[in-house]
C-alpha cells in the first residue's frame, strides 16, 4: 500500500482506493496538478550533464559551462 495524501478534504494516492474511500479523487500528479492550481507547487524543466549534478536551467548553460571544450573559433568553422 502507498502513502496517502489528504487535501483539501480529498484523498491522494498512487493505489487506486475509488472503491474503498468516497473521497479519493486521484493519484499524486492530480496532487500536484492541484497544488499547483492553489499556487503551492511548480516546477521547471532542469538540463544537467551525466557527469556532473550541477542542474542548468537551460540547455545553452548548460553546454557553455559543461561542454566548453567543444567550442570552436569562427575561421575554425570551414566544414568542408
Amino acid at each position: 500500500m502507498n502513502k496517502r495524501y489528504e487535501y483539501g478534504g480529498f484523498i491522494y494516492c498512487e493505489d487506486d482506493l475509488s472503491e474503498q474511500i468516497d473521497n479519493y479523487v486521484g493519484d499524486l500528479r492530480d496532487l500536484f496538478l492541484e497544488l499547483e492550481r492553489d499556487g503551492r507547487a511548480g516546477y521547471s524543466e532542469i538540463y544537467y550533464a551525466s557527469e556532473s549534478s550541477e542542474p542548468y536551467e537551460s540547455y545553452e548553460d548548460l553546454i557553455e559551462k559543461e561542454f566548453s571544450e567543444l567550442e570552436v573559433e569562427e575561421n575554425e568553422n570551414d566544414f568542408r
